[in-house]
């Protein structure tokens, strides 16, 4: 005796879930990726070179810090 199994949904519902978890997959190395770090070497970083402050970003930085060091009432 053989039982009829409706094969269309069935496979539908393995891509749905196939491609969910794809893109599952995919956001998780994207994000780790944007954050430096290796996801297929667990404990590795991606090596950066240190960020070099020039004066006009420096500058640009004591102003915002004195207008927030300001009172509303100001």
């Amino acid at each position: 005796m053989y039982i009829l199994v409706p094969w269309k949904p069935v496979v539908q519902v393995v891509l749905v879930w196939g491609l969910l978890s794809g893109m599952i997959f995919v956001g998780f190395v994207a994000s780790t990726v944007l954050q430096g770090k290796n996801p297929f070497a667990p404990g590795a970083t991606i090596a950066q070179p240190p960020a070099v402050k020039t004066g006009a970003a420096q500058a640009g930085q004591s102003k915002h810090s004195q207008k927030s060091a300001r009172t509303p009432n100001q």
